[in-house]
């Protein structure tokens, strides 16, 4: 029987656990399941709150240390050391997961299929989340086409081995896909399967992430005018923003892919 191996990294994420862990868990029922929960130097409650669904098969993952400059791609490697699946889910704390996610993703991780990932959206709850959520679909619009993204994604772990794991870079989805891709692999996106995002957006919260992603394509070798070009489409300025700052503060690239 097939088992899924669930990985999930979380750094203070006691606001989310609990919805989390009761969404996951129902759309886990009827599969052979393990979740390897990596608290990454968690000062806050989020290890006792996970300790409470422990009649469940979850293993916690204690991280004390951060070696690697992105430390959530660092839990996820160490997650995945440690894991047993032939079938690898990432799965991100602060998503809500519908109950059928499994069951309707599963099916298509085969083949050259080598990761299939669902629609990530912002959960409408708040004034900000609500705004993100229109801006979200501006996407649909955009010519850049419709990639994977984010942490909501069932993996082979074979192809995940070929590839090395995961590497310390910022982009770590956008990282995983090219060089799947790379080796002849295909990742997909089930536009119909919605995992929602319910992390409170923030306009700071906002600017650093962008910041983020856009050192991320630097470190992974996107050029320039590629990037300018995402920056203007998806309407995120300070993408452009972080490959510049990558650019100036750490010319190397790691290994890029292009």
């Amino acid at each position: 029987m097939t088992l899924i191996s669930v990985i999930s990294c979380a750094h203070n994420e006691e606001e989310y656990v609990d919805r989390f862990l009761k969404s996951l868990l129902n759309s886990l029922k009827g599969f052979h399941y393990e979740i390897i929960f990596v608290a990454d130097r968690c000062t806050d409650s989020t290890i006792r709150k996970v300790e409470k669904y422990s009649s469940y098969n979850i293993k916690i993952l204690k991280k004390n240390w951060r070696k690697w400059r992105n430390s959530y791609a660092e839990a996820l490697q160490f997650g995945f050391a440690n894991s047993n699946g032939n079938l690898i889910s990432i799965m991100d704390v602060d998503l809500i997961v519908p109950r059928h996610f499994f069951k309707v993703l599963v099916p298509k991780v085969k083949g050259r299929t080598a990761s299939v990932a669902a629609s990530i959206i912002t959960y409408p709850d708040t004034l900000m989340n609500k705004i993100v959520f229109a801006w979200e679909k501006t996407y649909r619009i955009a010519p850049l086409g419709k990639r994977p993204y984010g942490a909501a994604r069932i993996i082979q772990r074979v192809a995940l081995e070929r590839v090395g794991g995961f590497r310390d870079v910022f982009s770590t989805d956008t990282d995983l896909d090219l060089r799947l891709d790379r080796l002849g692999y295909e990742s997909v996106v089930i536009p119909s399967i919605i995992v929602y995002h319910a992390r409170r957006s923030s306009v700071r919260a906002s600017v650093k992430r962008q910041v983020r992603l856009g050192r991320g394509r630097y470190m992974i070798g996107f050029g320039l005018i590629r990037t300018i070009g995402h920056s203007i489409f998806r309407l995120k300025p300070f993408i452009l923003a972080g490959w510049l700052i990558e650019r100036l503060q750490n010319p190397q690239k790691i290994n890029p892919i292009h």
